[in-house]
């Protein structure tokens, strides 16, 4: 194991949220359990708090923070930003850059499409999940990219919204980090989000699915309305069903990376996005997750051929306890 990098198999329990952050902590303790995630590494907060010091950010993002008004959404958007470019035009150093590169070309081929995708060390807790508050980046290619987006994510730690939430849940700005999880990309025909309890009706029996073709961000970002199901967790009966017109979705944009939003395919729109099987598995595997975690998880799942993929599990925050 690298001193500031690591598989997802390498790091110790006891120091996953504060080295992988909460997702990356989350997609480390799944693919231990034997959960099908895709490979991935950890690029550790302690390079990002290196690379702060090489470059003597800290001073300089503390005193930033410091000037913000946050009555004055004016104030907040421009000091946020001012970090972020900071952060961004800061250089990598070399040692760094080179074993980010030499823990990519490991993954496939070496020349594999990658997601980059933020890992706060504040995220994902039981009562703030601060979900998509920081950057995620798809079919990410090539070694300069992929040093570029770890640095992107690092800057997002400082997103307006981010520093708005975490000064709302009163966290400490001087003990905040960040982790970037970089991990196989998967191409999803179909993608979609799962809950292993329903938060709507604090119902501990039923497991709701979103589903959307092509890959998750389409729900994600609230670009589709996705077909959504609640299903009995212990007999499999589909409760409620509700069939979108689905018109959108997004996949790869080109050979060289990236993603595009194109339109569904007419035969597409209003069909269902699941199968009975993938229904099947889904609900096992939300099953297994609450199990493991013991608590209900929101998760991100994407399906290639009938396989399903986790992308990232993390606690729902809204849920109230069994009486």
């Amino acid at each position: 194991m690298n001193q500031y990098l690591a598989w997802f198999d390498e790091i110790p329990d006891g120091d996953l949220c504060y080295l992988a952050g909460g997702k990356g902590a989350s997609l480390c303790r799944m693919s231990r359990a034997g959960l099908p995630v895709p490979t991935g590494f950890i690029v550790k907060s302690e390079m990002f708090n290196a690379f702060m010091e090489c470059n003597n950010l800290w001073n300089y993002v503390f005193e930033k923070l410091d000037t913000i008004d946050f009555s004055n959404d004016a104030s907040l958007i421009k000091q946020a930003e001012e970090i972020r470019h900071h952060i961004i035009e800061s250089p990598v150093p070399k040692g760094m850059a080179e074993a980010m590169v030499e823990y990519y070309t490991k993954i496939g081929s070496g020349h594999d499409p990658v997601a980059v995708r933020s890992s706060g060390t504040a995220e994902d807790l039981d009562d703030a999940s601060f979900a998509g508050q920081q950057e995620t980046y798809l079919f990410v290619i090539g070694k300069d990219d992929v040093v570029k987006f770890i640095k992107e994510c690092w800057a997002s730690l400082y997103n307006d919204r981010a520093i708005f939430y975490r000064r709302e849940k009163k966290f400490d700005e001087r003990s905040i980090s960040i982790a970037v999880v970089v991990q196989s990309m998967i191409s999803a025909q179909k993608a979609g989000v799962m809950f292993t309890s329903n938060p709507i009706t604090n119902d501990y029996d039923t497991v709701v699915l979103e589903a959307a073709w092509g890959l998750g961000e389409a729900i994600v970002s609230g670009i589709v309305t996705p077909d959504n199901l609640w299903i009995n967790k212990h007999t499999g009966e589909i409760t409620t069903e509700y069939i979108s017109e689905k018109e959108t979705m997004v996949i790869r944009a080109s050979e060289r990376g990236g993603s595009k939003e194109v339109p569904v395919p007419e035969d597409k729109r209003d069909a269902p996005v699941l199968t009975n099987e993938e229904r099947k598995q889904l609900v096992s595997l939300a099953n297994q997750i609450e199990e493991f975690y013991k608590k209900p998880e929101d998760i991100e799942w994407a399906i290639v051929d009938g396989q399903v993929y986790l992308l990232q599990s993390r606690p729902i925050t809204t849920m109230r306890k069994e009486a």
